[in-house]
């Protein structure tokens, strides 16, 4: 299953899970109740590379194994942090000074 991260200033990469992740990450995504911004926490994924003769250098993170894992919205402090950066780089919320979550 393929799906695209991206931070605050739009930077995005792309991201496969195989096999029983991809399973449980469409189960989560789907479970999640479609609730605002979707923060994902991933834990022990890889990085690779793909380098073509015609192409660019695409880098994308894979899952490794039984080793990785994943959470949606999890309740820890950086992801606190990084849902506050978003609604401060927000052009509604810079315009009219909504504070808190949407």
């Amino acid at each position: 299953m393929v799906f695209y991260i991206r931070d605050n200033i739009e930077s995005q990469i792309k991201c496969m899970a195989t096999g029983h992740h991809a399973y449980a990450f469409r189960e989560g995504f789907q479970n999640r109740g479609g609730r605002g911004e979707v923060i994902v926490v991933l834990r022990m994924w890889r990085v690779r590379r793909y380098i073509g003769y015609v192409d660019p250098i695409e880098l994308w993170l894979e899952t490794k194994g039984g080793l990785s894992d994943f959470r949606f919205n999890p309740l820890l402090p950086e992801v606190e942090e990084f849902m506050q950066s978003l609604l401060h780089s927000d052009p509604y919320v810079q315009r009219h000074g909504a504070i808190g979550h949407l």
